[in-house]
């Protein structure tokens, strides 16, 4: 219970920075991140959140039926607009799975002492 409550807590402190001093990010996302910040700065201890957060986790799938029920209402505008749609998702599923490639590969060469290819001296010989 007492995870839950922190969880709630820093949710709670997300929707008053949204709300009352005005940053532009969703306030469950700033809440996130303040609970993220508490954890690394052991304010909370991970022991704390631990049970509460796998428990969230693992039955993420009903937060989303409100959602997909919801969507059901724009199926006409939605078959519309498919082409734009399926633009738009191959689009954006293609720009982060390269750019989570060339991170990764950047992350590997890294740790394995490899100079980057532009800071790398090429001989013509």
């Amino acid at each position: 219970m007492k995870g839950f409550i922190i969880i709630i807590g820093f949710d709670g402190l997300g929707w008053l920075l949204h709300e009352g001093a005005g940053v532009p990010l969703p306030s469950h996302v700033l809440g996130l991140l303040l609970l993220t910040l508490a954890l690394f700065t052991r304010l909370i201890k991970l022991e704390w959140v631990e049970s509460a957060a796998t428990l969230l986790t693992r039955h993420m799938m009903l937060f989303f039926v409100p959602l997909l029920a919801g969507v059901s209402v724009f199926i006409p505008m939605l078959s519309e607009a498919w082409p734009v749609i399926a633009v738009s998702i191959i689009a954006g599923t293609s720009a982060v799975t390269l750019l989570s490639g060339l991170v990764m590969r950047l992350l590997v060469d890294r740790k394995k002492g490899v100079k980057p290819a532009h800071e790398q001296q090429h001989s013509v010989f």
